[in-house]
């Protein structure tokens, strides 16, 4: 059990209303941290599952570019483009 769970049943058994509102808070706390977790863990999968992607797309891209004559354009040949 956790200090504010010990708190909280201590102080509702001593008849004070701040035993039950320190309760709500303890488990609304916990609620919103376990809700921020699940959107971290959703984003974090996301950006993996984006730059995974990504370099498959790069891959693709750099393999597939062919010149007038369907040959593969090597590196060298592209970079002409950029002088």
């Amino acid at each position: 059990m956790a200090w504010d769970e010990d708190a909280s049943i201590e102080l509702f058994n001593d008849g004070l209303d701040t035993g039950s509102a320190l309760t709500e808070l303890h488990d609304a706390w916990n609620s919103q941290v376990g809700a921020l977790k699940e959107a971290c863990a959703h984003i974090s999968n996301h950006l993996d599952y984006t730059r995974a992607q990504r370099a498959k797309d790069n891959a693709y891209v750099e393999t597939s570019m062919k010149n007038i004559d369907g040959d593969p354009m090597t590196v060298s040949r592209l970079n002409q483009y950029f002088h």
